[in-house]
């Protein structure tokens, strides 16, 4: 249990600057340029969350796990050069597309504020957060990531009060992500680059492949609710979801503090000395952690939105029970698929899970939207979360009971 509480304070200071910073940036880049600069912002981050689940190219999921079953340092920064230069690569390509969509779905003055912040999102993929979770090592995650990143985004508040101007947000966001990457090389090779193979990272990329369709399928739904309204609905009904996703997005902090502490101290003892207790551990953790979202956002999202960002984005009191339904089931779905389905090889039982979310969920999206304007978006990214939980749970549960009946 000590082990388990020194992991939680550790990696859980990485997520909590991420989630602390938000709330003192957030106030001024959604007033300082309007509802249509504060859209725009939105929307570009939307899409920019796709591109980081494409350019993360499936190492978020299984790369913490490759890096602890690595059988020495040399080997675990081996693996870290090769996900970079995949990543790199993915992000190269998934950036330059998720810029230009994003400015000609925004269009006029603010397109370029909106692809801006489609890159500066889309460059959180190449996260070190995975790698340092790998290694136990939450200083790495720290120091290369999260002080870099929230130093450039706390300045980006003086810049846009002198400027008047929404676009040193995303500005910062991306300085702070390549500065910590350079930093990070520098500590791990004496370089401002990893060293590069590419049958390597031909390998990652043959070998990721699954991983990365289901991010990127799944990023499809999960990203979309603001771009649809925006789309759909006008600049108005968009400001106002980016405000109700933001809150919503924070609150998600609190369930990757908890699959980064967990997955670990799950998977480091074999199934036969205790493994099945700890996968009991961490799913009624995650329920105890989704339970409190989902009543935090049902009783105090508007509250919270109004403090934070403004009544004059803040969407109505119904649209926040759907959300946080939604962040219920992403709590429960999280240890099935981290520490069961993906260390059992079950990688296509995932991508299966996503693309049935999306498949019903971006329709149920756009119908909803149509048919009931903000609310009806939210309630279709919810069904999405209802068919990832039933169907990783369903599978999960088989992998567990399998488990079980080889050790009798």
């Amino acid at each position: 249990m000590k082990v388990l509480l020194t992991r939680f304070l550790g990696f859980g200071a990485v997520p909590l600057i991420s989630a602390v910073v938000p709330f003192l940036v957030l106030p001024v880049a959604a007033r300082v340029d309007g509802p249509a600069g504060w859209a725009a912002i939105g929307t570009g981050q939307a899409i920019g969350s796709f591109v980081a689940m494409v350019g993360s190219y499936g190492w978020n999921t299984n790369g913490g796990a490759r890096v602890s079953e690595a059988p020495s340092p040399e080997h675990q920064r081996a693996v870290y050069a090769q996900s970079l230069w995949c990543r790199l690569i993915a992000f190269a390509v998934a950036g330059s597309i998720g810029a230009v969509l994003s400015a000609l779905l925004v269009g006029g003055a603010f397109a370029p504020v909106a692809a801006l912040a489609a890159l500066a999102t889309g460059a959180t993929g190449l996260t070190v957060t995975w790698y340092s979770v790998g290694t136990g090592s939450a200083r790495l995650a720290l120091w290369y990531e999260a002080v870099p990143f929230a130093t450039l985004t706390l300045l980006s508040i003086l810049v846009m009060l002198w400027t008047g101007s929404v676009a040193a947000y995303p500005i910062a966001m991306l300085l702070g992500v390549f500065i910590g990457l350079v930093m990070l090389n520098v500590h791990l090779y004496r370089s401002p680059w990893p060293p590069f193979s590419g049958a390597d990272v031909r390998a990652a990329f043959r070998g990721n492949l699954a991983l990365a369709a289901a991010d990127g399928i799944g990023g499809s739904y999960t990203t979309a609710p603001v771009p649809v309204a925006q789309g759909l609905l006008g600049t108005q009904a968009a400001a106002e979801l980016t405000s109700a996703d933001k809150v919503y997005r924070i609150g998600l902090t609190a369930i990757v503090v908890l699959g980064n502490s967990l997955q670990k101290w799950v998977l480091e003892r074999p199934f036969s000395d205790g493994r099945m207790r700890r996968h009991a551990v961490a799913l009624a953790l995650h329920a105890l952690v989704g339970a409190i979202g989902f009543a935090v956002l049902t009783f105090l999202g508007v509250p919270l939105t109004e403090f934070l960002l403004g009544a004059a984005v803040t969407p109505a009191q119904e649209v926040f029970p759907a959300y946080g339904v939604a962040y219920f089931l992403i709590s429960l779905s999280t240890p099935l698929i981290r520490n069961v389905l993906v260390p059992a090889g079950r990688d296509r039982v995932v991508l299966g899970a996503i693309l049935a979310s999306a498949a019903i969920g971006l329709p149920a999206m756009i119908i909803g939207g149509l048919q009931g304007g903000v609310l009806g978006i939210v309630i279709g990214l919810a069904l999405s979360e209802v068919v990832v939980f039933s169907v990783v749970g369903f599978f999960a549960v088989r992998v567990l009971r399998a488990e079980a009946r080889a050790l009798r």
